[in-house]
């Protein structure tokens, strides 16, 4: 079936069509929505007449819950609760885009990725959905660059750019670097990858609210490329050749 996309601050036409998406039903009132659009897969439950009466977002690129009211919502009561909240707080961007740069003996390196901020929710298993590629942060797909050879979580990488993208499993995590760049983090394309390697996992205390990505060196030679969301902090050696 065709997809349509409205937004309230300006009209795009009838032209503006999301591809098409494809509806699989299946027992107890469950439904899958799946669209390049969505980068997952939404999950709905319908009643007898065949009415949504949930959404979620949650193995989607859209992170939202969405349920059927009995009655309309008051709206400006909403929009008066977020706009005082703003006031008090500030606007904030949920996820920044942010680098981080580094050095190890004489190679350099740099990461640009998307800082995406926890806000009290459940991110291994829930935001981040376990055996699914993650495009580790949020929006475009995560940059790593390196002046020189080097190995990371021993996959030899030539002196390049890359882009990283991680699968947490319940026990443990992987983690791929893949040759395309400047994609979307959305647009991961298997045919790509340069290689996949564990990655070491382990819990932190207190939690980090914000998404971070950091490498540290240990002498001319070694480093470790580190990344911490959560509870969750996951950890590759770094050797530059």
């Amino acid at each position: 079936m065709l997809f349509r996309q409205f937004y309230p601050d300006r009209d795009l036409g009838p032209s503006f069509v999301l591809h098409r998406g494809y509806v699989h039903p299946h027992a107890g009132g469950k439904v899958e929505l799946r669209h390049d659009w969505l980068a997952g897969t939404g999950d709905v439950t319908v009643d007898s007449s065949g009415r949504m009466l949930t959404y979620s977002g949650m193995r989607s690129t859209y992170k939202v819950a969405v349920a059927r009211t009995a009655t309309l919502p008051d709206i400006e009561s909403i929009g008066g609760r977020l706009a005082a909240a703003e006031r008090r707080t500030g606007q904030q961007q949920l996820s920044v885009r942010d680098t981080v740069r580094a050095t190890i003996g004489a190679a350099t390196f740099s990461v640009d990725y998307g800082r995406p901020l926890a806000r009290g929710r459940t991110l291994l298993g829930n935001v981040i959905s376990y055996d699914r590629v993650w495009r580790t942060g949020a929006n475009a797909a995560t940059q790593f660059t390196t002046s020189a050879p080097i190995t990371l979580a021993g996959l030899s990488l030539p002196a390049g750019t890359y882009t990283l993208w991680t699968v947490p499993h319940v026990s443990g995590v992987d983690l791929i670097v893949n040759r395309q760049t400047g994609q979307w983090g959305t647009e991961y394309r298997r045919a790509q990858d340069l290689g996949t390697a564990p990655m070491k996992s382990e819990r932190v205390n207190p939690p980090v609210e914000k998404f971070t990505i950091a490498i540290e060196s240990s002498d001319a030679r070694h480093g470790t490329l580190v990344m911490a969301w959560g509870t969750f902090r996951w950890t590759a050696p770094i050797v530059v050749q």
